[in-house]
């Protein structure tokens, strides 16, 4: 991880906890550029994940293998200073990258309320942005807190001097990984152009 300056912070807005970090900007890059490729070859309907998902989005697709593995190194590091950082959660041994996948979402989409299951881990990274997305937020702000295009997570009840929800406004290059059991949701927004993130699940064997 040195190598790309990666430092993985630990947020504990509610109980679990949500690891942060800011990708390589090469690997950014190569993920946008695998994207374009499958759009460009035609390849959505042999790429197409979304019947395994809950995005009512415009296309979910399964990242290629080989520019998943080359990046693979770099999670398995993230991954693991994550759960180094817990005792009690050292003991998940054998980490398992599962499917990986682009979410392409436009003007309109949006994430439903939900979770991750099958797996121990799972991430969030940002790709693109639709340009002008600013002056939205910009807008909204004029009257209420912005949450147009943002992701939003929650655990628990709203109690006297404790939160139950963490929102984050997506930027590219900001990359999130938290408990498979911690729900979110992604908000619509109204500019036009494509809100571009990916992520997998990561599975492990427990002693």
């Amino acid at each position: 991880m040195n190598k790309h300056k990666i430092n993985l912070k630990i947020y504990k807005p509610f109980g679990p906890s949500i690891g942060y970090c800011k990708l390589p900007q090469e690997l950014i890059d190569d993920y946008n550029q695998d994207c374009e490729n499958i759009l460009k070859k035609k390849l959505t309907v042999e790429r197409d994940y979304s019947d395994q998902l809950v995005g009512n989005v415009k296309q979910e697709l399964l990242i290629t293998p080989k520019v998943f593995a080359k990046w693979a190194y770099l999670f398995q590091n993230i991954v693991q200073t994550y759960i180094n950082a817990f005792t009690k959660s050292k003991d998940l041994k054998e980490l398992q990258f599962k499917a990986g996948w682009y979410v392409r979402t436009f003007n309109g989409d949006f994430n439903p309320y939900h979770y991750h299951s099958d797996c121990k881990l799972s991430c969030v990274g940002y790709l693109s942005l639709p340009k002008g997305i600013h002056k939205e937020w910009e807008q909204e702000d004029k009257d209420h807190n912005p949450s147009a295009g943002y992701i939003e997570m929650s655990y628990g009840e709203t109690h006297l001097f404790s939160e139950n929800s963490f929102s984050a406004k997506p930027t590219i290059g900001d990359y999130y990984i938290f408990p498979w059991y911690l729900y979110h949701m992604v908000y619509p927004f109204r500019t036009k152009g494509e809100r571009r993130s990916f992520s997998f699940n990561i599975d492990s064997k427990s002693n």
